[in-house]
């Protein structure tokens, strides 16, 4: 039986993106190359010497099939990349050009789990932020190797996402390479440590009356707005990477414009949508209808929830509960499709407003139950 183990390049500040010359946003690619030694590489060939298969997500292979057919010889490790089994989880990828490749279009954790039951050797995960984080919610992954570059970069795509599950780990290696580059090795850690520090620093009633003064001075009422574009990684796929980024750039100055005429804030990017917030639900539902309209007109389609609740104000950022419901109702909505909370739905004024009751729902990590509506426009 094989293990999984997930090497990955990491900066400092957490971004994997663009670690050579593939393309990253903002140019800031090849920052893993900058730090390169030949200890370094040596640990990277003998360790793909090692390995019995890769595993890779869609845009990983894509970006590796691109280069190591026609890479330099260098070592054995170009020939070694093209001559080893590989397999790439992706639904929307119908052919693999790249030598000895097999696509995963099945759930990828019990094939998975499949490849090590019969893997005669360990099966390396390169790269493939999406599909490190759906394996680690599964017990698929074996061990970690997180090489830490010392650069921060500032933007990227990072390595774990904000919305993943605690999951805890064990380190048992470490290393440091003459880059300053150390690699940190765990496993997967079972039980979850304790510790008598967590009953020592417990905080009071005290404690977290005095907390919360503090925070309430800010605490605002506000409405937030998710959206997010539907399908984007098949519509990524089909198109290529630049058209899409194109296009990704296009949604970005649709939404700087509608959120900016009905009087909100543009919070952030969430990768493929974004938070805003307004100072009334009525303008966030006539935003988010702008938004479905405007950015279908250039061939995108996107889902869109909102609730009205407490915020905490964050420097350049917001957070709290209602952050939080609103995220967690997003997950309910579907293509041009505006769900809403009961707050939204007693709040909301205008006599064209249709509200279709979606019945109470339960939202990932909040009490209780909500009742959410879908609002169209008649």
């Amino acid at each position: 039986m094989g293990r999984v183990i997930a090497s990955e390049f990491v900066t400092l500040d957490g971004v994997m993106e663009a670690p050579g010359h593939d393309q990253h946003r903002d140019g800031k690619n090849a920052w893993a190359l900058q730090h390169a030694t030949e200890d370094q590489q040596r640990f990277k060939v003998e360790e793909l010497f090692e390995a019995g298969a890769l595993l890779l997500g869609r845009l990983t292979y894509q970006i590796f099939a691109a280069f190591w057919p026609t890479a330099p010889k260098d070592e054995g490790f170009a020939d070694r990349m093209n001559s080893i089994p590989k397999y790439v989880v992706s639904r929307s990828l119908k052919e693999a050009t790249w030598n000895n490749t097999t696509i995963i279009d099945t759930p990828p954790a019990e094939a998975i789990a499949k490849l090590k039951r019969d893997a005669s050797g360990d099966i390396m995960l390169y790269g493939s932020a999406d599909l490190l984080n759906a394996l680690t919610r599964t017990d698929i992954i074996d061990e970690y190797r997180i090489m830490v570059f010392p650069v921060l970069l500032g933007s990227g795509k990072r390595l774990f996402k904000d919305a993943s599950d605690t999951t805890h780990l064990g380190l048992v290696d470490t290393r440091t390479f003459e880059s300053g580059v150390t690699m940190l090795t765990y496993r997967p850690a079972d039980p979850a440590p304790s510790s008598r520090y967590v009953e020592t620093f417990a905080w009071t009633g005290e404690h977290m009356r005095s907390w919360q003064a503090a925070q309430d001075a800010e605490r605002v009422l506000a409405t937030i707005l998710f959206t997010d574009i539907v399908r984007s990684t098949e519509r990524a796929a089909a198109i290529g990477d630049q058209r899409w980024r194109r296009l990704l750039d296009q949604h970005d100055e649709v939404v700087r414009t509608e959120v900016e005429r009905f009087r909100g804030r543009l919070v952030k990017s969430t990768g493929d949508g974004i938070l805003a917030t307004f100072d009334a639900p009525t303008r966030a539902l006539r935003c988010a209808f702008a938004l479905i309209d405007a950015l279908g007109d250039i061939g995108l389609g996107i889902r869109s929830a909102i609730h009205t609740g407490e915020i905490e104000i964050r420097d350049d950022d917001v957070g709290g509960i209602g952050v939080h419901i609103a995220a967690r109702a997003l997950a309910q909505s579907a293509d041009r499709e505006v769900v809403v909370t009961r707050t939204v739905r007693e709040l909301a004024t205008g006599t064209d407003l249709a509200f279709g009751s979606l019945g109470s729902v339960s939202l990932r990590g909040v009490p209780g139950e909500w009742e959410l509506f879908t609002v169209s426009v008649g």
